[in-house]
């Protein structure tokens, strides 16, 4: 077997992702599979070179049958390129159909509001077979269809056993639910997946605009609450004291500055549920998903709090001077409320005197630069001390470019 394989984990390991990418294609040449999916990894997430999303199906198309990784790492890649979400969503239709139970949830979890008929089979057959993040979601339709049946209500009740994240909200909710003795028959889906393709959820109203310069907007009704709970779930068990990032040394630490949890998801470790989450927030703020660094998911308890600060790249010095180079500034922020049951916790901007809570689902966005490019003051921000509850949001940088070939810059933790 090679050794090429294992000089790209160590250049890897190094911080050299440049030869660590194309010391991978070079032992997939040669014949060594345990090349391939770091190697999708990192085309997908544009590692070591640029984005390449052709390249990364063509990697994987030839284990998928047999891989589960390999096919939720495949649909992404497709729901980012030309095709799009409805040519993803019937790949991942035929993997589900194929018996791949996470394909099952997280179509049923995309389709819930727009195909329910076909989301409520996935996620009953899903659920049946033990997936606990189906019965969680099929919990959206109950609530749609005004009542908890007695399967639906045995699966909720084993899903907290397991240590659930979300077992608080979800006893509350289910208490609050009327009991049906069946589940709802719903009527077929008439449409296909090509609304799936626009650019967004259409919302009832247009963005609300709370500043025009710097550009501040809230979004109504952006991301599912089905969504939110499935994102939220899926990173929970990655959720970590949040550090600090000095771009002058490269190196994150805790700081008093912002006291958080947080988790990170690439690209490559987003399916195809969280990839819509992401698509969703990159347009509010005016871009694609390929402009968007890794998805962020943030936790705050009572006390926690992000100081003020700003978003973007302010000095050009140590590693802030690779990541300009990279992907140049963080243009824009986009944010989405996860959870709705706390008090305190809302996003303020000090020298506008503009403070946003939003509800479950919606989507905040504002630009961090000036129209030259420049770090804009005004755009400085805090997430307020949560007082009573728990916060959780998800967090979304835009950058100006995608990445090239010295892809993303390295940073050491």
């Amino acid at each position: 077997m090679s050794s090429l394989f294992d000089e790209a984990i160590e250049a890897g390991r190094l911080g050299n992702s440049h030869a660590s990418r194309q010391l991978l294609q070079s032992a997939l040449a040669s014949g060594d599979e345990r090349a391939r999916l770091p190697l999708a990894g990192m085309m997908l997430d544009g590692r070591g070179g640029p984005i390449d999303l052709d390249g990364t199906v063509a990697v994987l198309e030839p284990v998928e049958p047999g891989h589960a990784i390999a096919r939720r790492m495949l649909a992404t890649a497709m729901a980012l390129g030309p095709g799009g979400f409805p040519g993803a969503i019937q790949r991942r239709l035929e993997h589900a159909q194929a018996g791949d139970r996470d394909a099952a949830v997280q179509v049923g979890v995309l389709l819930l509001n727009s195909h329910p008929a076909q989301s409520f089979e996935l996620l009953q057959g899903a659920a049946r077979q033990g997936a606990g993040l189906a019965a969680a979601a099929l919990l959206h339709h109950a609530k749609n269809h005004k009542g908890l049946w007695p399967e639906l209500e045995r699966w909720l009740n084993e899903l907290m056993a397991t240590g659930y994240p979300l077992a608080g909200p979800l006893k509350t909710e289910m208490a609050q639910m009327p009991r049906t003795s069946r589940a709802p028959v719903l009527p077929a889906d008439t449409e296909g997946f090509e609304m799936i393709g626009l650019a967004r959820p259409m919302s009832a109203t247009s963005p609300a605009e709370l500043s025009e310069a710097p550009s501040i907007r809230s979004h109504t009704a952006v991301v599912s609450h089905a969504s939110c709970d499935y994102l939220l779930a899926a990173a929970w068990p990655t959720l970590r004291r949040a550090e600090v990032f000095d771009p002058v040394t490269g190196r994150t630490s805790l700081d008093a500055h912002r006291k958080a949890y947080s988790a990170s998801i690439p690209r490559s470790f987003q399916d195809l549920a969280i990839a819509r989450v992401v698509a969703d927030m990159a347009t509010c703020a005016g871009t694609s998903a390929s402009f968007a660094e890794n998805l962020a998911i943030l936790l705050y308890y009572p006390g926690d709090e992000y100081k003020p600060h700003l978003d973007c790249f302010t000095s050009d010095d140590g590693l802030a001077g690779a990541e300009l180079a990279a992907q140049g500034q963080r243009r824009a922020t986009s944010l989405a409320p996860l959870n709705g049951s706390y008090g305190g916790g809302e996003t303020r901007f000090p020298r506008l005197d503009i403070n946003w809570r939003g509800e479950k689902g919606d989507v905040l966005t504002f630009v961090n630069v000036t129209a030259d490019g420049s770090p804009d003051p005004l755009s400085l921000h805090q997430g307020a001390p949560v007082v009573s509850g728990w916060k959780a949001l998800a967090s979304l940088w835009v950058r100006e470019q995608m990445p090239g070939t010295a892809g993303i810059a390295e940073r050491t933790a």
